[in-house]
């Protein structure tokens, strides 16, 4: 990765214009945990290509993952000003929406694009399923958080929010189950510290 990171480097500083070596450079830094120089790598990027949307997500995903989650909704906009319908921008957007007491009608709204532009996806069944869950569709949002929990057992996040759901259909067997899950799986995920909130709530009633 080093090497990739060394040889990168030595192709945009002969062509400062290539953004392809640009974008697999920040993906490099990203992967070496240097998200400082990913975000400068990806800023000149866009400075030549300012109208590519996906270079704003690599951008944004990169603010996020280093908890700036202000600079990345702004960054996850500017995408989706260029291309409304873009699915992916849509999907995060939406997540950091309901993560961060955003408005969830309109993190709704972005779900359900993210939904359509990528059906597949255990990411985008789940921010819907959430967007629905904190809407009060507890219903509706429960077959789809089930079914990223399952396409992806191992997350926390995607365990924790079934347990939410099943508490709120009263069926606290299987949402004290699916917290502790969530909670054994990754003990320093935000989503475990929520889920053993939720769980010291349940177990209290």
């Amino acid at each position: 990765m080093v090497d990739a990171q060394a040889s990168l480097s030595r192709s945009t500083e002969i062509d400062p214009q290539n953004i392809e070596a640009l974008v697999l450079l920040g993906q490099v830094w990203g992967a070496l945990g240097k998200p400082k120089d990913a975000i400068s790598v990806y800023q000149q990027a866009l400075a030549l290509a300012p109208n590519n949307s996906q270079l704003y997500i690599a951008l944004g995903s990169t603010y996020e993952a280093q908890g700036d989650w202000q600079q990345a909704e702004s960054t996850y906009q500017k995408s989706l000003a260029i291309q409304p319908d873009n699915a992916m921008a849509a999907n995060n957007l939406a997540f950091l929406l309901l993560e961060h007491n955003g408005d969830v009608n309109v993190a709704l709204t972005m779900a359900r694009t993210a939904r359509h532009g990528l059906p597949n996806l255990s990411n985008s069944a789940d921010t819907l399923g959430w967007a629905y869950f904190q809407n009060g569709a507890y219903a509706l949002a429960m077959p789809l958080i089930d079914q990223a929990a399952k396409q992806m057992p191992t997350n926390a996040t995607y365990r924790y929010h079934p347990g939410m759901a099943y508490w709120k259909l009263n069926d606290t067997e299987r949402a004290r189950k699916e917290l502790e899950k969530s909670i054994k799986l990754n003990l320093d995920a935000p989503a475990a510290e929520k889920a053993s909130l939720a769980l010291n709530e349940l177990v209290g009633h």
